[in-house]
């Protein structure tokens, strides 16, 4: 009996389960890469291509619901017949045991692809790393069962008992969290219940190359929607959170098939493997070919070419029908087709006509805004200019002439004269915000006409659904659109933008010929000073002559004095000569700006008006998170 049965891997070497498990990491997540990238072959595949497709999935789901079976057939066998028995060698081969489940498998992996296939690239992730975590905890799994279970029925046991019921319970759990919390479902809430099921058949269906595919992965879609239907309709109406969140973790549950048949598949693959390294071992433990399982496939691959054909000879739209009859039973409203395209087109003219009257209000309102905010910065070019023709400030430049930062003083006196004074950057901030919440305003005042609608006729709005809408007042839903379409970004913005646009200012102006800094302006001024310094020594020296031994201190007194006012004269000359220069120079640079930040923040407008028509046209194409939408307060 043990010889027959598979040994136990306890007693392998170190290597090898070194080379197990490594094995193992690169296989089980390539075998979840296989099954996604199945069910994405699959709709464009003709039948056989889906026969074969499904077969192989099948192998490793044979392999892990045979291996058990046949592991119990056999203890039965060994405990209740004799050696010698005629009967145990036929029941201990299993062949019958071995055709019914090839049937199992098949059915099974055809279920797996029909419902991985519309699963999202979010689960496909989860897949792949739950592939990955079982690959690591197998040995470890199986090393525990080394007390209470023989050594020989170890890793035989682990499989069908531990792993399959951890993994499923782990892979349950994150499938059921990204349906509840992540990626949910299309919101049907508006839809007759036929349409649901009408359309989920329709986007399998008529994708599909094989008949016999588009069938049944069509059913399965349509049942999947209607039950989702079925669960947006009630759970949430349901009188409480706890009771909401338990009505969504009862319907979420059905994650436990695609858990349970793919943790089947990883199981399989992972007798393989085993099997493969004891082989390798010169251990054999009898091969993973089935020539069972092979003809039965083969038998079974006639009726379902057959079953092809006769299918194939009949009008896809028939079955779609079908569908809507069988649906069409249990739908309780009437629907009207002309109503729905009428609130469609009412609803897109509706965004479109906003949209444009946000973008033309909001041209009106840079416009108004930048030019109040940039005649206040203009009124500080007198005040700059005073101080530029002044002998404190020529005094300040001398000294930042010394200090080689003539430029950066330059741009510290005109953000303080032009800006600061102003209150540039905390005006432009709320010309940003305000804009932004009028835009929103706009939108704001669509939902209450359209909600009417819908309440008129809830059964004959079909796809468009407006629960967002109902559920919100004008002031919530003007806030809650804003708060989705730039309103903070728009801070952001409005603060960078005034940082932007004050450098650039400064900077053109600091630029200019008739400002410039730096060493120009260094050697003008050290020159001023040389002339000046030689009239007030000599004036100085003339005034105190006659005073005796105190003219050195009347010299210096009479010579600051005489020092200063021939700066004064130098100062009004230089005013005399270039303030108006100066002055239109300054006024042209903001006026250049002022244009540009009226492109700027245009367009970023435009760009925050398009998102909030997107938006509100997403929300009525939206889907249901169970976690944002099917309770009423998040736990």
């Amino acid at each position: 009996m043990c010889q027959c049965l598979r040994m136990s891997l306890n007693n392998e070497p170190p290597t090898g389960h070194l080379r197990l498990l490594a094995l193992r990491i690169m296989v089980l997540p390539l075998m979840s890469g296989a099954l996604l990238l199945a069910t994405t072959l699959v709709e464009a595949i003709p039948c056989w291509g889906v026969f074969i497709l499904a077969g192989l999935l099948a192998w490793p789901i044979w392999l892990h619901r045979t291996e058990y079976r046949l592991f119990h057939r056999r203890l039965v066998v060994a405990g209740v017949m004799p050696p010698g028995s005629r009967l145990r060698p036929m029941l201990w081969k299993g062949t019958f045991i071995k055709a019914v489940q090839t049937l199992a498998a098949l059915l099974l992996a055809w279920l797996l692809l029909s419902l991985v296939a519309p699963m999202s690239a979010t689960h496909g992730y989860a897949l792949a790393l739950d592939a990955l975590l079982l690959a690591l905890i197998i040995q470890p799994v199986t090393r525990g069962l080394s007390g209470p279970v023989s050594a020989q029925h170890q890793s035989t046991v682990a499989r069908h008992w531990p792993l399959i019921l951890i993994n499923t319970a782990i892979l349950t759990g994150a499938i059921m969290w990204l349906d509840f919390a992540i990626v949910g479902t299309a919101d049907t809430r508006q839809m007759a219940w036929h349409q649901v099921a009408v359309q989920a058949f329709n986007a399998v269906n008529d994708n599909a190359d094989c008949i016999l595919w588009g069938i049944s992965g069509g059913v399965l879609a349509a049942i999947e929607a209607l039950s989702w239907h079925l669960s947006l309709l009630v759970i949430p109406g349901l009188p409480d959170v706890a009771a909401q969140l338990a009505g969504w973790a009862f319907f979420l549950l059905r994650a436990a098939t695609v858990a349970y048949l793919f943790t089947t598949l990883l199981l399989g693959i992972d007798i393989f493997i085993e099997k493969r390294v004891q082989r390798a071992g010169n251990r054999a433990t009898g091969s993973t070919f089935s020539r069972t399982f092979l003809l039965t496939i083969l038998l079974l691959a006639a009726p379902f070419y057959y079953a092809s054909v006769k299918l194939g000879e009949l009008d896809p739209a028939s079955f779609a029908n079908d569908v809507e009859a069988t649906a069409q039973r249990f739908n309780p409203c009437i629907p009207n087709p002309a109503m729905r395209t009428q609130l469609q087109a009412q609803l897109d003219a509706d965004i479109e006509t906003t949209r444009v009257q946000a973008n033309n209000e909001a041209d009106s309102a840079i416009t108004r805004g930048l030019e109040r905010i940039f005649i206040d910065i203009r009124a500080g070019v007198d005040d700059y200019l005073d101080w530029y023709f002044s002998v404190v400030g020529e005094y300040q430049r001398l000294a930042t002439a010394f200090a080689a930062d003539t430029a950066a003083a330059m741009q510290q006196q005109l953000e303080q004269h032009l800006f600061a004074s102003s209150d540039f950057d905390r005006q432009l901030v709320l010309l940003n915000s305000h804009i932004v919440l009028q835009s929103a305003s706009y939108f704001a005042d669509l939902p209450p006409a359209l909600a009417a609608t819908a309440d008129a006729a809830p059964c004959e709005t079909g796809p468009v659904s407006l629960a967002l809408f109902k559920e919100l007042d004008r002031d919530k839903f003007k806030a809650s659109i804003a708060a989705t379409s730039g309103i903070g970004a728009g801070i952001m913005t409005g603060k960078v933008l005034a940082s932007k646009t004050m450098a650039a200012i400064t900077g053109k102006l600091t630029a200019k010929a008739s400002i410039k800094g730096g060493t120009t302006l260094a050697s003008k001024i050290l020159a001023k000073k040389g002339s000046s310094s030689l009239l007030s020594a000599g004036a100085g020296t003339v005034l105190c002559a006659p005073t005796g031994p105190i003219a050195i201190l009347c010299g210096i007194t009479a010579g600051a004095i005489t020092w200063l006012s021939v700066d004064k004269i130098l100062v009004e000359t230089d005013e005399a000569f270039n303030r108006e220069e100066m002055r239109a120079d300054i006024l042209q640079v903001l006026a250049d700006q002022q244009a540009i930040l009226t492109e700027q923040l245009t367009q970023q407008h435009y760009a925050r008006i398009d998102a909030m028509a997107a938006r509100l046209d997403a929300s009525v194409q939206r889907r249901f998170v169970p976690y944002t939408d099917g309770v009423e307060a998040n736990p």
